[in-house]
């Protein structure tokens, strides 16, 4: 499902702003919550980021060294694999639609017999390391060799024996194509190596004289212990980047679309999945792969099916605090970064901003019975797509009601002042409302004045208990859900 979240709308905008920081020649500091780090997902993102650059420059990490000489079955799950190519992009690479463009290949199949000659440590892990994991005749595993610094790795990869960053410093200035270094914090041991890497290089671009877009710049990916806590301020040209506020309701509804049910429904069905659909957006939030599986459990009856369902698809132990309700605080939610009261919990990956709120990444406190947050949530997901078409519909019987007023009894004024809404008939202002501004109650109080079918009476008196009961934050249940969407997807001439 990866290649589906990166062109989600969320994700989408999230990597725009990032490549125009790169491309502006600023460098980035770009943090993840700590189980997108280790489902692999976050290495995804960053593969999608450095797809859209030209010249980019991996720097491999000693953790994965370390990985690799301890055989496959110390590899994390869906972390990147060992054959990797470290060599920058050219420009005759760009747009090239392979698996292994920047190094990270993912054919994880081969991964321990696929010849390592292009790797620049190759030959050290052949030496470490046989096909099979084991270790070589005469080596021995409790001596490692030591680990270069970060600086010795980019130097390495530059292919210069001094100082890599006046070496970046020297190229940039003699006109060659600023590069991307990207350095993976999750794969370092050291947070202090890569927060002075990056100060460093900034000092010494500045004190060359470089202008801004002539500089080489540095991508740190990280999860929040993963660097010191001085480099989440912004230097010079370096920009900070939250993995918060990326995942939207659009994404969640969109993803969900995309996997749509099997089978065929009419109108008033496909209505009825579209409430379904919402409802599981509003109770999963950014918990997107959890979006999935509530939808293909749940059959859209009432608040007690929902409850199970959502218990069957939850993992059995919340992360970190995400069994308790979240905090709701506006500005928190809105912010660029997660707020020190939540910063933790963000990065255990227990809350995230979605949709101008505070949402927890598994709702286990939603499976108590005895709150109303999911009465709330269910509620708010009925209104935001039915209101409207209710709206619509009460426009669509306005419009016919000139033509089905019975006027050998009554005059169009006559319906306009008995229609009035009850605030309307008790003001002492006795203005007579415009058509336009009836209301499906005062059309209801009304309505003997107009010749109606007995459908077309059903049809208003549906609409008018709908809208009361949704107006007054209570959910609807599967039973009114089937007969407004009948309603709604029913023409009123219809019959």
């Amino acid at each position: 499902m990866d290649e589906d979240l990166a062109r989600l709308p969320g994700p989408r905008r999230h990597l725009d702003v990032l490549e125009t920081d790169l491309r502006a020649g600023r460098s980035c500091v770009w943090y993840f919550p700590d189980p997108l780090v280790e489902s692999g997902r976050a290495d995804f993102f960053v593969r999608e980021l450095t797809h859209r650059l030209e010249a980019v420059l991996p720097v491999p990490g000693v953790a994965s060294l370390a990985d690799r000489r301890a055989g496959p079955a110390s590899l994390p799950a869906q972390r990147t694999p060992a054959t990797e190519s470290y060599a920058p992009r050219t420009d005759t690479d760009h747009g090239r639609d392979t698996d292994t463009d920047h190094g990270w290949d993912t054919d994880t199949d081969h991964e321990w017999d696929t010849d390592l000659s292009d790797d620049p440590y190759g030959s050290l892990l052949n030496q470490l390391v046989a096909p099979g994991g084991t270790t070589r005749t005469g080596v021995a595993p409790a001596a490692p060799a030591p680990a270069a610094t970060l600086e010795e790795r980019l130097a390495k990869e530059l292919g210069v024996t001094g100082d890599p960053v006046e070496a970046l410093a020297e190229q940039a200035s003699a006109g060659q194509a600023p590069p991307v270094v990207v350095v993976r914090c999750w794969d370092e041991t050291s947070p202090e190596e890569a927060a002075r890497l990056l100060r460093v290089a900034q000092a010494t671009f500045h004190e060359a004289g470089l202008p801004g877009r002539a500089w080489p710049r540095f991508l740190l990916t990280a999860r929040a212990g993963d660097l010191p806590r001085a480099t989440l301020g912004s230097q010079g040209h370096a920009a900070v980047h939250w993995w918060w506020r990326v995942w939207t309701r659009l994404d969640t509804e969109v993803l969900m679309a995309w996997h749509s049910r099997s089978g065929t429904a009419d109108a008033a069905g496909t209505l009825l999945h579209r409430v379904t659909d919402a409802v599981v957006a509003e109770v999963c939030g950014p918990d997107i792969d959890r979006a999935l599986a509530l939808r293909d459990t749940w059959d859209g009856d009432g608040l007690g099916t929902l409850r199970r369902a959502l218990g069957r698809v939850l993992p059995q132990h919340p992360v970190g605090s995400a069994g308790a309700a979240p905090p709701g605080r506006l500005s928190t939610a809105h912010a660029s970064a997660p707020g020190a009261e939540i910063h933790d919990a963000w990065a255990r990956g227990a809350v995230d901003s979605w949709d101008g709120r505070i949402h927890s990444a598994h709702s286990h406190f939603l499976l108590d019975s005895s709150p109303q947050e999911l009465r709330v949530l269910v509620c708010h997901a009925q209104n935001r797509v039915l209101l409207p078409l209710i709206e619509e519909a009460r426009a669509a019987l306005i419009r016919l009601v000139p033509g089905m007023l019975r006027t050998q009894h009554f005059t169009l004024r006559d319906f306009r002042e008995k229609a009035r809404s009850p605030h309307w008939r008790n003001a002492e202002d006795a203005t007579v409302p415009e058509l336009e501004e009836l209301e499906l109650g005062g059309l209801s109080h009304a309505a003997y004045m107009l010749a109606l079918t007995t459908a077309q009476r059903h049809r208003l008196r549906t609409l008018h208990t709908a809208r009361n009961t949704l107006s007054h934050r209570t959910p609807l249940d599967h039973a009114e859900l089937v007969a407004l969407t009948e309603v709604l997807t029913t023409d009123w001439a219809a019959g």
